[in-house]
Parts: C-alpha cells; structure tokens; sequence
C-alpha cells in the first residue's frame, strides 16, 4: 500500500509539474517576493509586518510601513536566525492563477487598505512585478491553500 501511495504521489507531482508556460516567464519562481499582513488604520505601533525572500535569502523590513503604494519599498534586514529552505515553498507554491490578476486587491475591488489584509508582491528579472492584497474571508478560492501556506509560515517567522 505504501508503494501504490509512493507512486500515485510521483505522478501526481510529475503531471502537477508539466509544461504550462503561459509565456510571462514566471513557471520558474526564480524571483523575489515579498509578502506579510497589515492591521487597520485604527492599529498604533506595529501595524504590520513584511517580508521579503529572493533566491539566497530571507529579509524582515525593519520599519514596520504599511504596503501603501503599488510596489513595497521596504527597509529589509537580512534574517540571520531564519532558514531559507523553510520559506522557499512560499515562491514555489505561489498560485499561478495570481499572474493574471491585475494588481490590487484579490476579489473585492472596493477594498482599501484600511481594513487590513495580507500583501504579495513579485518580480522577477524579465520584468514581471505585480502585488496583490488580499482580506482573510474577502479572496478567490484558488489562494485559499496559499492563504493557509501564508498564514503558517508568518507564525513561524513572527516567533522568531
């Protein structure tokens, strides 16, 4: 039985892992994101925490800012005390049905950075770079596997 579960993972990676190139380059994962939560405008201190992995390292923006602007210019600091192969699954597992989406907030247009939510921001060296925000009950089902991925991986980093 442990065979048959052995094989039926293998070609169900092997099939999960073909070729879809839908030509924005991005199959790979190769890039940097950047990715965390944000509180409400009626937060005082700390209002959110972002982070940020490319393809060696994990960084921890040091000023605290909300993700205002289209793009997040952040003040990062090299995370010594976290393994990046821990984190690497956040790229790679980064649902490609998200590179369509325009940037802004996933499923709820009207939303607007004073309620809080979570930010996703990618790019990559052949000019890709969209961010996404996205409510914790307001998103599209394809990102629900991702938002539990997410919200596991920011307890790790927030006990660190």
């Amino acid at each position: 039985m442990k065979k048959l579960n052995l094989i039926l993972s293998l070609l169900f990676l092997l099939t999960g892992c073909s070729s879809d190139d839908n030509g924005d380059g991005n199959n790979e994962r190769n890039g940097t994101l950047i990715f965390g939560w944000f509180a409400d405008v009626n937060c005082s201190g700390d209002c959110s925490t972002i982070y940020k992995i490319d393809t060696e390292a994990l960084y921890k923006d040091i000023d605290f800012v909300y993700p205002e602007n289209t793009f997040f210019k952040g003040n990062f600091q090299l995370m010594n005390n976290a393994n990046y192969q821990d984190f690497e699954t956040l790229k790679t597992e980064l649902p490609t049905e998200i590179f369509n989406e325009p940037n802004g907030y996933l499923d709820c247009s009207d939303c607007t950075n004073e309620n809080g939510g979570f930010y996703i921001e990618y790019q990559d060296d052949t000019g890709f770079h969209k961010s996404w925000r996205f409510k914790n009950a307001v998103y599209p089902d394809y990102i629900e596997n991702y938002r539990n991925l997410l919200l596991d991986k920011l307890t790790e980093l927030n006990s660190l």
